[in-house]
């Protein structure tokens, strides 16, 4: 359910503006953008401004049309805001413009997440025959784990926001990036190696022509297995991971 809101949210938005901007429309002059076009330019775009503070005036303009570059850091909580610290990392990214259509990039990310055995997953109920299968290490809820993840997605930039509040300066964007997941867990002292998904949905608040801030709801799934034990299975030593977090997000376009 989580992933179908998420991928599901813009969707109105692509049939109306998908192809709109032909690829002489993509660096407009600015005369283009507040004059003759606004209309086209401004429906996901806006003009931001620097605040001279000396002189009290808004001053060095700049399209965010022309954005082509985009790198951010993230601290991240736990999505459980009873216990917020059941999860603390950081994130990494770096994401592209696509030349062709314009609202979407691509990139990477990495992060690193500090968290409990159970915020992220729980002890298998599965029976096994075998005495070193995941069923029969029933671990305690406040084991620490760390989760390293480094991933390939894209991202789709939208102003849904500007059908219920008037702002200029507030974007948002959803996230899909397919990872590779390491998964150190302390109570075995054991690796598990695997592949996930995360998804994001972000609001994030123009503070210059460059740099931006805000916050994201990221979800994330993964599965990852260990190295076997004699003769295990692979369903034997494998866990399925799943958990949402709340992060607070700072970077810039260049």
């Amino acid at each position: 359910m989580t992933y179908l809101i998420l991928l599901l949210l813009p969707l109105n938005l692509f049939a109306s503006n998908f192809f709109d901007l032909t690829d002489e429309e993509l660096n407009p002059e600015s005369e283009d953008v507040l004059i003759k076009k606004p209309e086209k330019h401004l429906r996901n775009e806006s003009m931001i401004y620097n605040l001279n503070t000396e002189l009290g005036i808004k001053d060095q303009r700049r399209y965010t049309g022309t954005d082509s570059n985009r790198f951010s850091g993230a601290f991240h909580v736990s999505g459980d805001y009873e216990h917020l610290n059941d999860l603390l990392g950081f994130e990494a990214s770096y994401m592209r413009r696509s030349t062709r259509y314009n609202q979407f990039w691509y990139g990477a990310q990495i992060f690193r997440h500090n968290t409990y055995f159970d915020a992220i997953t729980k002890n298998s109920t599965s029976g096994s025959t075998n005495v070193n299968a995941e069923s029969n290490s029933v671990r305690p809820g406040g084991t620490k784990n760390t989760v390293t993840a480094t991933g390939l997605g894209m991202s789709y930039r939208f102003k849904l926001l500007l059908d219920f509040y008037p702002t200029e300066d507030v974007f948002e964007s959803v996230e899909v990036f397919a990872n590779a997941i390491s998964l150190s867990e302390s109570f075995i002292g054991k690796t598990y190696q695997g592949y996930g998904l995360t998804t994001s949905y972000g609001i994030h608040k123009r503070s210059s022509t460059a740099f931006f801030y805000g916050g994201k709801f990221s979800y994330n799934v993964a599965s990852v297995t260990r190295e076997a034990i004699g003769n295990e299975s692979k369903s034997d030593r494998s866990l399925s991971l799943g958990w949402l977090s709340l992060g607070f997000e700072i970077g810039f376009f260049y």
